[in-house]
């Protein structure tokens, strides 16, 4: 059985932080939380400074920002400096709560072939700069991939993130949504990671749209990748990762505990 399961706040938003108690009781000692930055809204930080002291009861983690932000912007540019601003705030509350990870896109914005290197260059660049800002309070930063090629913002291939993850020597976050969306073969890519793996973001969907749907709703064989991550990467954190349809939470209560009892 695992021991623990982490819930990014996605599920809940800034309207629904307030549902968080419940989920802490409920699991006690159980459950951690993957909070998404999102200064953008603007009740988002005064429900964060809420949360501050039940969040402080659990295991906690940071995904960065992703609305306003582009991390595949050069420095000096208005994009890198907005980025940069969102970034500052979020590593003002992991410090408060002792985030052990903060998850990194790359990349957000359209991709086109002639930009693709210039890209990389300076998302790469960033990296080093947010890897050394949360380093300072022991935060680690995990490399995510991301994009759809319906959204065609995929910066990297199967082939390529695997290339640079293991090059770089990146701490890894697999989004397995991504990854099926994009027709990858995730078995084939934890494999060839798992040595680096940390963690999964966990929800379903399609094969082609970024839904974020629950674990079992969608056309991904979700119990054979579960199976995969058990075999292959038996510590790295599973985080639930979707927007919660149903109003009483039901369903991730039932995902968490599917989770739990694996």
């Amino acid at each position: 059985m695992r021991d623990l399961v982490y819930v990014n706040t996605c599920v809940f938003g800034a309207e629904k932080m307030h549902l968080v108690p419940d989920y802490i009781e409920r699991y006690k000692g159980k459950i951690g939380f993957e909070i998404l930055s999102m200064f953008d809204l603007p009740d988002f930080e005064e429900e964060l400074k809420k949360c501050i002291p039940l969040f402080k009861s659990c295991p906690i983690s940071f995904h960065g920002p992703v609305f306003c932000v582009e991390h595949s912007a050069a420095k000096g540019t208005p994009e890198y400096d907005e980025s940069m601003w969102h970034i500052n705030k979020t590593i003002e509350y992991a410090k408060i709560l002792g985030s052990t990870h903060m998850t990194m896109h790359l990349n957000n914005c359209v991709v086109e072939a002639e930009a693709k290197e210039r890209m990389l260059g300076n998302a790469l660049e960033n990296y080093k700069e947010l890897e050394a800002l949360f380093g300072d309070f022991g935060c680690k930063i995990f490399v995510e991939n991301t994009g759809t090629k319906l959204q065609k913002n995929v910066l990297l291939n199967q082939d390529e993130f695997t290339e640079l993850c293991i090059n770089k020597g990146f701490d890894v976050l697999i989004d397995v949504g991504h990854a099926f969306a994009n027709n990858w073969d995730i078995p084939e890519l934890i494999k060839n990671l798992k040595g680096q793996i940390r963690a999964y973001h966990l929800h379903n969907n399609d094969g082609i749209h970024d839904s974020h749907s629950r674990l079992f709703e969608g056309n991904m064989d979700m119990a054979y990748i579960l199976k995969c991550i058990q075999e292959m990467t038996p510590e790295a954190e599973l985080i639930i990762e979707y927007t919660r349809k149903d109003k009483e939470g039901d369903g991730l209560r039932e995902d968490i505990e599917k989770i739990l009892n694996l």
